[in-house]
């Protein structure tokens, strides 16, 4: 099994008898783990109702349906230039059923079969390094207890990424041991697959370079071990050159960032820690010290070439991924997305350090006291707040606990639970018998309720977001059977225009209102008006159906009608030329005014303009102070009105005009409401037809 013939197996196993796994073969109790893992996350998937992550899930989803539908990777019609496609080529025969909901479920389903196979490598890789058979099912049972399988239910690559990284240090590790060809294009194909899945990735072709040094330096035999690995490092080599035809950006992606923009160091070190203790979470936190001194002695005092090349590619790979996590992305939130491949490499060095007896014990417990120290320092309820818990599902049991707890003792109880750990895991050092076993089942018990509390908090989040942005259908635009949409996008949420894409496939494309910001980095063109209402696309007239962000702005149409609506649009089907009719920018949907609302007004084909624009304002009761309102229209002398809190007046402004007609409304003082800044609340304004306005 790989292990060195002067090594003694049963130096390698721990004390601690399970006998009763003795009597049942390995592969029906890893496919058991496999199966119950595969079966708890599908049926916890099933309970999360809509994606949340944008603009990550939508993609994966339109690259899968585009795959499906037309064989290329698109988005809204237009070339991704998108590196990691395995997640929505596996994906996309899910992709062929019409109906969004169910083949949303399938990719679910699909997910939590794939990132549960990683406790296959993880148990083979842990046999190579020739532990027992009940140390190898327990590492793959921790393998698949981390809270960031959670991650299963979300439509992103890291379901696949996580069992092909985790197969790929497997080939490598055995590659670097022994040398054979065949492993060595196994560890290449497996490597290249992972990179498919996350381009973050691509670092483990360097970290096997780095491998082969640090195992020729230590064996003063350098070029003989390069010479050796020549198959798996030429085949990388071949292939870095054929890719170098194209651009950083394309080939990377995101992760091109470092290379083009200038990068502050000066937090880098911060960072690592953070991302670091992350790790030591996810892992369950009892085995992160013997996880290190299993690491070192790997490295210092290997008992076979095996454990050596373990050591040789984990510490590189840790050290990659972390820099990764701290380099590229969201670099001010703790990135357990990016690093919880390491969770199975903690364990695996931690195992390797029970199988030893237990040694260095007072180094044991001066790691688990400063690991103590750390978690102290670093407190969690700062980090779990808000946005900045959005990439670690950790943060999110943690978050949990403190709704269900309070914040001050739902921090307290992260911390005594960790504090318990680590004078736990100090006194069981010295009982090596119970040791391993009580650690390993303390490691799991603690990742399974973070990963209970972070899956009820994703569930949770998910329920909220249904409910806030989609109908009872969420394919209600689909449903509505008026052919091609385009999707205005215009001040309202991110996550509104999202949830409208990923769930109605009928929407082909974007549009931008004036002022509204791009949500991704794919097409959308500018929506323009003509004098005379027109909506125009570039210089040609809108004629598809429209699906109009109306959160922050009143629009009505002439030439469509108006067939659904949902929290922030409005779906318009056009029965003749769509043309605007009223346009008010600044008005939200909830009825409060922005601190500069625009009034703008067009008369119907043929006809001029006269009337008057009406609506009231109120300054409620709790506004600190009077709110004055000045509403200019052309050369006219302005209207202005004071209003006190708890005061409503009527606001009736005259309109006369040949085609179109605007004026501005402009107040003087706003409070601070969630995400934007209003003046005061007003009834929605109308334009009321009055020939007498203007005679």
């Amino acid at each position: 099994m790989g292990v060195a013939a002067s090594v003694p197996r049963r130096d390698l196993r721990p004390r601690a008898r399970l006998s009763a796994l003795a009597r049942v073969g390995s592969v029906p109790i890893v496919a058991l783990l496999v199966l119950a893992s595969t079966t708890f996350r599908g049926l916890a998937g099933m309970l999360k109702e809509t994606p949340v992550y944008f603009q990550d899930e939508y993609l994966y989803a339109e690259l899968g349906r585009s795959l499906a539908e037309t064989g290329r990777p698109l988005v809204r019609g237009g070339d991704a230039h998108f590196p990691a496609l395995l997640q929505p080529i596996l994906t996309a025969p899910a992709w062929f059923l019409d109906d969004v909901g169910t083949a949303y479920g399938l990719v679910k389903w699909i997910g939590a079969l794939a990132i549960s196979l990683a406790a296959v490598p993880a148990f083979v890789l842990a046999r190579r390094l020739g532990l027992s058979r009940p140390l190898a099912l327990a590492l793959a049972a921790l393998t698949l207890a981390t809270p960031s399988l959670l991650y299963s239910s979300w439509v992103m690559g890291e379901p696949f990424a996580y069992p092909l990284a985790l197969a790929a240090l497997a080939a490598g590790t055995v590659a670097l041991a022994h040398g054979r060809r065949r492993t060595q294009l196994l560890f290449f194909l497996l490597a290249g697959l992972a990179t498919f899945a996350r381009v973050q990735l691509i670092v483990l072709p360097i970290c096997f370079l780095c491998a082969a040094l640090i195992i020729g330096w230590r064996d003063r035999s350098v070029r003989e071990t390069l010479r050796t690995q020549e198959v798996a490092l030429g085949s990388f080599a071949a292939a870095f050159v054929f890719l170098a035809a194209a651009s950083p950006q394309r080939l990377l992606g995101s992760y091109a960032d470092p290379l083009r923009d200038d990068t502050v160091l000066a937090t880098l070190p911060e960072r690592l820690g953070q991302n670091a203790l992350s790790v030591a979470y996810a892992s369950g936190w009892i085995v992160v010290p013997g996880a290190l001194l299993g690491l070192g002695l790997a490295l210092a005092r290997p008992r076979g070439r095996i454990e050596l090349a373990f050591g040789a590619l984990a510490v590189p790979f840790a050290l990659a991924v972390l820099l990764e996590a701290s380099l590229v992305g969201d670099v001010d939130r703790i990135q357990e997305r990016y690093s919880f491949y390491l969770v199975p490499v903690v364990g695996l060095a931690f195992c390797l350090f029970a199988s030893r007896g237990w040694p260095a014990r007072r180094a044991h417990a001066l790691l688990a006291a400063l690991a103590l120290t750390a978690s102290s320092a670093v407190p969690l309820a700062f980090h779990a707040v808000d946005g900045a818990k959005t990439q670690s599902a950790f943060l999110f049991g943690v978050h949990r606990l403190q709704e269900l707890l309070g914040d001050g003792p739902g921090s307290l109880a992260v911390g005594g639970v960790t504090a318990a750990l680590s004078l736990t895991v100090g006194v069981l050092a010295f009982r090596p018998r119970i040791a391993t076993p009580a650690t390993l089942a303390l490691a799991v018990c603690f990742c399974t309720a973070a990963s209970a509390l972070a899956f009820d908090f994703d569930r949770q989040n998910s329920t909220g977001v249904r409910k806030a942005f989609l109908p009872a259908e969420p394919s209600w635009v689909d449903r509505a059977h008026v052919g091609e949409v385009a999707l205005v996008r215009g001040l309202g949420l991110k996550t509104d225009a999202m949830e409208q894409l990923f769930w109605n496939r009928s929407i082909e494309r974007v549009l931008l209102l004036p002022g509204a910001e791009l949500f991704d980095s794919f097409g959308a063109e500018p929506l323009g008006a003509a004098r005379d209402g027109t909506l125009l696309e570039g210089r040609r007239p809108v004629r598809s159906a429209l699906l109009i962000d109306d959160w922050a702005a009143r629009i009505e149409l002439r030439g469509a009608a108006s067939v659904g609506s949902s929290r922030g649009f409005r779906l318009w089907r056009p029965t003749g030329t769509p043309r605007l009719a009223l346009f008010v920018p600044g008005y939200y949907k909830d009825g409060w005014l922005a601190m500069r609302t625009a009034l703008n007004v067009w008369a119907a084909p043929g006809r001029s303009l006269a009337g008057r624009f009406s609506f009231v304002v109120s300054a409620p009761e709790y506004l600190p102070a009077p709110v004055r309102l000045r509403v200019q229209a052309g050369k006219r002398r302005p209207l202005e009105l004071r209003l006190r809190p708890g005061e409503s007046r009527a606001v009736r402004v005259p309109v006369c005009g040949d085609g179109a007609w605007s004026a501005l409304l402009v107040a003087d003082r706003g409070i601070a409401l969630a995400d934007r800044i209003v003046s005061a609340r007003a009834t929605p304004p109308r334009f009321r037809p009055d020939p007498t306005v203007c005679r």
